[in-house]
């Protein structure tokens, strides 16, 4: 175990409110390549994070959360609606999961309440991973399945409203003349849309632009979501 294991396992004893002390897990999610974690309170306290959560959600591993919360981090609109699901978990004891556009890719996410520590506000533990086929995943039913009204495109956010419309028909494998004909435009026009996707994107292909509208796991309806940056 590393220098920097060790002060990181000596702050959690000293900090039962840090959350996952003594504890195999913290040892599985401190350097996770995949799963990006963390433990925030009830009032929005970052108790602790990964080095793959401040990769997927700011893409900084050195990010540093002493001390902080998530207002420090996250815009209002994203503050007031993450917090409002964190206190839901911890008020119910139901773990949530719910799918998000992060940086243009789709992450899963789950909550989970954690064990409340005498005189420490209650916690839960937050995991998150890429995946973009939402068919791969099967979530218990005792979930709570959440629904963001938030997104992040990233490199899609270049985009108009209908051209994140367009883009998520092209990677259903739809023709220019089917996505005309779901969207109530003409054929020239949907072409048009499409000229521009590539020009802003940099990609020529369909299957470039499917690849990138899969990866974040576009779906119309995200056309119509409240954008925020990160």
């Amino acid at each position: 175990m590393n220098r920097t294991m060790n002060a990181t396992h000596n702050n959690f004893a000293k900090d039962p409110g840090s959350a996952i002390c003594c504890q195999p897990t913290d040892t599985l999610l401190f350097d996770h390549p995949f799963v990006a974690a963390a433990v925030i309170d009830y009032d929005g306290r970052i108790l602790w994070g990964n080095t793959r959560g401040k990769q997927l959600y700011f893409n900084d591993p050195d990010l540093d959360y002493d001390g902080k919360t998530v207002h420090d981090f996250l815009p209002d609109e994203m503050v007031i609606e993450r917090l409002g699901l964190l206190r839901m978990v911890c008020d119910t004891g139901r773990s949530a999961f719910f799918r998000q556009i992060l940086g243009g890719k789709s992450v899963v996410t789950t909550y989970h309440k954690m064990e409340t520590i005498e005189g420490n506000n209650p916690r839960a533990l937050i995991l998150s991973g890429e995946a973009s086929e939402d068919g791969q995943l099967s979530v218990p039913d005792h979930y709570f399945r959440f629904e963001t009204k938030l997104v992040n495109f990233g490199i899609l956010d270049k985009l108009s409203p209908r051209e994140i419309e367009v883009l998520a028909l092209i990677s259903q494998g739809l023709t220019t003349d089917k996505i005309a004909e779901q969207l109530g435009r003409s054929p020239k026009t949907i072409e048009a849309h499409r000229s521009a996707i590539s020009r802003k994107l940099g990609i020529s292909s369909r299957i470039g632009l499917s690849e990138v509208a899969r990866r974040a796991g576009l779906q119309t309806h995200h056309a119509g979501m409240k954008r925020v940056d990160l």
